[in-house]
């Protein structure tokens, strides 16, 4: 039950994820490049996300499963965050 205030407020970050706009990203750099699609991901990420340890694009389903868990009853304590899911996009401790 919510009592006044505001309500919940968070934010999610998500960073290269396999979408439409990256894919034109994607089909740009490596026309750009002379390379494949998939040479284009792999240098993309080693050049502007060599933190993104995965080493592939996020998928839309990983983006959604945390805002579900946001809108859940399961988050009812979390407010103000940021959560960034981006397979570690931003280097950080």
């Amino acid at each position: 039950m919510h009592r006044g205030g505001w309500g919940r407020v968070n934010c999610v970050s998500p960073a290269f994820v396999r979408t439409p706009m990256t894919d034109v990203m994607m089909r740009k750099r490596a026309d750009e490049n002379g390379t494949s699609f998939d040479e284009a991901i792999a240098s993309f990420l080693a050049d502007e996300r060599p933190h993104m340890t995965l080493g592939r694009r996020g998928e839309p389903a990983e983006v959604a499963s945390v805002i579900a868990f946001l809108c859940s009853e399961q988050a009812s304590f979390v407010n103000g965050s940021n959560w960034r899911v981006d397979a570690g996009s931003v280097a950080h401790i």
